[in-house]
């Protein structure tokens, strides 16, 4: 997934010591091809800026077996120099959705960026990742930050990710089918005790939290 948002973005991603090694291996092969086909394009469109072969002013006297020039008529019109051109509305079409769906994840984005309590590394998150977090919603994004919220307040030693790492991928682990309570704040039944289910304060979890990171 580094690699794909790295290939769309151009954004190096944070990754830990291990997995940073391999993917510089990586990186550094993408950026050279990446190089090459630029290179490449350029040859191309000043290749193309000088034109092709000079026309000559009497192929027919120059060129004895084909005088009356068949071959070079039928290639010209096989590929002519200036083909006509007809407008892709479909790829219009597709440049406009995107357009839509980026404002979209762009909106999204912006309401639960707000929801999470370590707000840092903002311009990371990729595109693409914001159109993964429209595709799953509002919703169940305010559930996976409300369970990582309450999972952080069990424990005094851990602290919030950035923004930019749970949002391109910390969230996972807290979608409805990924995620799976711990075992403290599990209710099980014990013999002569009754079920019962805790109901969370997020507001007063998510002070405790920051009185705890950040002094009272």
């Amino acid at each position: 997934m580094a690699l794909i948002d790295y290939s769309e973005s151009g954004v190096v991603p944070e990754l830990d010591g291990i997995s940073m090694m391999a993917f510089s291996f990586i990186q550094s092969q993408m950026d050279r091809d990446s190089k090459k086909y630029e290179n490449r394009c350029s040859s191309n469109r000043e290749n193309g800026k000088k034109g092709g072969r000079p026309k000559k002013e009497n192929d027919s006297e120059e060129n004895p077996k084909n005088p009356l020039g068949f071959e070079e008529t039928e290639k010209k019109t096989k590929n002519p120099k200036k083909p006509i051109k007809i407008k892709n509305k479909d790829k219009e079409k597709d440049i406009n959705k995107n357009t839509m769906c980026k404002s979209e994840a762009d909106a999204l984005f912006e309401r639960v960026w707000k929801l999470y309590p370590q707000k840092r590394g903002k311009g990371k998150v990729s595109d693409a990742n914001k159109r993964r977090l429209l595709d799953i919603g509002f919703d169940e994004l305010s559930r996976a930050i409300d369970r990582y919220k309450a999972d952080l307040a069990l424990d005094d030693w851990r602290k919030p990710q950035n923004g930019s790492t749970f949002f391109n991928s910390g969230y996972i682990d807290y979608l409805d089918v990924n995620y799976e309570r711990p075992e403290r704040m599990q209710s099980e039944k014990a013999p002569g005790k009754l079920d019962c289910q805790r109901d969370y304060d997020f507001d007063s979890l998510e002070q405790q939290l920051f009185e705890k990171q950040f002094g009272g």
